[in-house]
């Protein structure tokens, strides 16, 4: 089969930049080709945009083959079930961009400093916010036209979220939410691993059922967003269970390893190989797209657009 060719820009963009993680990079493809059917209006809010990269790509951006996601790690990290990504090594990345997307994003709001650092060398937000969602998200009332936001489920009250949001939003303007349904539990095994006492499953989850605090459905999250004040613009569902479960499994386990090896080779060594790793990738990732096409209506993930 053929990927068409927006959906096939955003695979190849997203492997280059997380080669290491094809299961990471298959999702984020996914959500890229989901979420760009929608219009970022200005001003717009990033909220929980992380190091940028994700929405970057999103906005139609582009790197070169030199650069990706473990430029700025910290793979002494992981042991201790911290996020790897959490450093800032390098501004590398804006002189590795090919392709300016084609909006930019007003403001990005994270938790994490070192994040945000490398969001201000990528070019693509106007400025940055530092704070925690739950308590520091203290933006004036109708302040932005376009909020989009993937982590919402990383805080454990999605009404106040929402209301929040709503307030945030100018009269006409849209939320973007990326939020899970509950059959994504059912799909990734690892979170599992307490009712099925599992320590296998635990040490490959490491933590990640933590951050995720809350999952719904398409009837429980719309009465949510409508006591909000918002009405249901637009709705899909994307990522079918064997993505799902490739996803839950994937590389993480070996990441930092892997991370450290490629780091450690000369530049043409590591451009050289990671070429011959993504075309071996690739020939993974088309049947499974296939897959993934033919299940989005079973998803484990949702994307409301909500409008105000």
């Amino acid at each position: 089969m053929s990927i068409p060719g927006k959906e096939k820009d955003f695979l190849e963009a997203h492997l280059n930049v997380a080669w290491l993680r094809p299961e990471s990079a298959f999702w984020d493809a996914i959500a890229s080709a989901v979420i760009s059917r929608y219009s970022i209006n200005s001003p717009s809010l990033d909220l929980g945009c992380g190091n940028g990269i994700f929405s970057f790509i999103t906005a139609g951006g582009r790197f070169s083959l030199d650069y990706d996601w473990y430029i700025n790690t910290d793979t002494e990290r992981f042991g201790k079930n911290n996020d790897i990504y959490d450093a800032y090594l390098s501004d590398s990345s804006k002189k590795a961009i090919i392709k300016r997307p084609l909006y930019n994003f007003d403001v990005g709001f994270d938790v994490k400093i070192n994040l945000l650092r490398q969001v201000m060398a990528l070019g693509f937000y106007a400025d940055t916010v530092a704070g925690n969602a739950v308590s520091e998200f203290c933006f004036k009332d109708e302040t932005f036209k376009t909020v989009f936001s993937n982590i919402l489920y990383w805080i454990n009250n999605p009404r106040r979220s929402l209301k929040k949001i709503f307030n945030i939003l100018q009269s006409g303007g849209e939320a973007i939410l990326c939020v899970p349904d509950k059959k994504f539990l059912n799909y990734c095994l690892t979170y599992q691993w307490k009712q099925r006492k599992s320590e296998l499953l635990r040490l490959l989850n490491r933590n990640r059922c933590k951050n995720m605090l809350w999952t719904t459905t398409y009837k429980d999250f719309s009465i949510l967003a409508k006591g909000a004040g918002f009405k249901i613009a637009d709705h899909e569902s994307y990522l079918g269970p064997l993505t799902l479960k490739i996803w839950d499994i994937g590389l993480r386990s070996l990441s930092p390893v892997l991370v450290k090896m490629a780091n450690a080779l000369p530049k043409k060594t590591r451009g050289q190989i990671k070429q011959e790793w993504l075309a071996i990738v690739w020939e993974l990732i088309v049947p499974l797209y296939d897959i993934e096409r033919k299940n989005k209506n079973n998803g484990g993930m949702h994307l409301f657009v909500l409008k105000k």
